[in-house]
This record gives C-alpha cells, structure tokens and sequence, in this order.
C-alpha cells in the first residue's frame, strides 16, 4: 500500500510539473491577450505572477494579479466589471466559444462616451458566443443591441416594450439631452445606430 501511495505520489507530482510547466511557458500570451482588451477597454494594464502554492486539484500555482500595481480590492466596481470582460472575452478568444447568458447591470454607469462605446464593441463581440442582457442608461451600449427594451413605471405596474425604429431613435435622444430632446440629440441617436 505505502509502494502504491508513493508511485501515485510521484505521478501527481509529475503531472502538477507537466501544469505548471505549462502555465510558465503561456502566462506571458495570456496576459497579453487580457491586457489587448483592457486597453480596448480604456483600462490600465495587468500584470501576472505565478507563485507556488501547496499542492490541491488546481495544481501547486497560484496566479496573482495586480493592475497597476493595485490590488483587486481596491479597484472601484467599474473598473473590476470591466477586467471581469476582459476575462470573458479573453476565454472566448482562446476557447474560439463560449455559452451561456451573462446578464449585465448599468456596466457602463459613470464611464465616459467613449468608454462605454468600448464596452458595447466588446460585448457585440461576444454576442456571437452569449445572449447578453445589458441593462443601461447611456446610449451607447444601448445603440449596438439587437434589440432594445424600454422599462417603463406606470404605477405600481412595470411595463415592458420592445421600440422599433423611430421609438428607439427617440428613446437613444432622450438618454442623451434628457426630456427635452433637441434635433441634435435626435441626429446624434441616428448616427449612434448607424456605426
């Protein structure tokens, strides 16, 4: 039994060096590839460490990562939801795949218009491999969505719509200038849908 043990011992370890081995030789692509979205995203880059850990069913390595130099809990929630798609979108890139729904709320909230125009590319992106529900009130992730819902309050009712056309042109002016919606708001929807 002890000779049994340590045969299986000795093929548990050979195998951790076989992971780990491997992790070494693609960490540098991997974060690379992380860091090309992250910069699509407007963000600082990452940098990943391998560390040895004791050994578990992970193997005996532990990745760390840091974002400009600051650790994952100091990071505001914007910034962690979009290293969060950096992630995602990197595991689609290396898989070639992906399934499932990821259901996403006001992930662009207090980002600029062109950070929130990045999300939406990234995200159209993975549309191809996930049905993504994207809850937001800025234009720009709204503009690239196959479809788009309005939310409306009547009461104590929620209504649900679907907007078509001319209605969606209005809502994408009214999260733009507000209630008031001026011609440049309206021209500014159009061409939101256009690109």
């Amino acid at each position: 039994l002890e000779r049994k043990f340590k045969q299986d011992e000795t093929a548990v370890n050979a195998l951790a060096d076989k992971i780990s081995q491997a992790r070494t030789a693609n960490l540098k692509e991997l974060e690379s590839l992380i860091n090309s979205f992250l910069k699509e995203l407007y963000m600082s880059e990452i940098s990943l460490k391998i560390n040895s850990k004791t050994l578990d069913v992970a193997g005996r390595d532990e990745v760390n990562l840091s974002l400009n130099e600051t650790a994952l809990k100091n990071l505001s929630s914007g910034e962690l939801n979009r290293l969060r798609l950096a992630f995602i979108a990197s595991e689609s890139k290396i898989t070639g795949g992906g399934e499932g729904v990821i259901i996403l709320d006001e992930i662009d909230a207090n980002l600029s218009g062109k950070e929130a125009m990045s999300i939406a590319n990234v995200l159209l992106n993975l549309a191809k491999f996930y049905q993504i529900f994207a809850i937001s009130h800025q234009p720009q992730l709204s503009s690239k969505a196959d479809s788009h819902f309005l939310v409306e309050k009547r009461g104590e009712t929620s209504i649900v719509r679907e907007l078509k056309g001319d209605e969606r042109v209005s809502e994408l002016a009214r999260m733009i200038s507000g209630e008031r919606i001026t011609e440049e708001a309206i021209n500014f929807a159009r061409q939101l849908l256009v690109v």
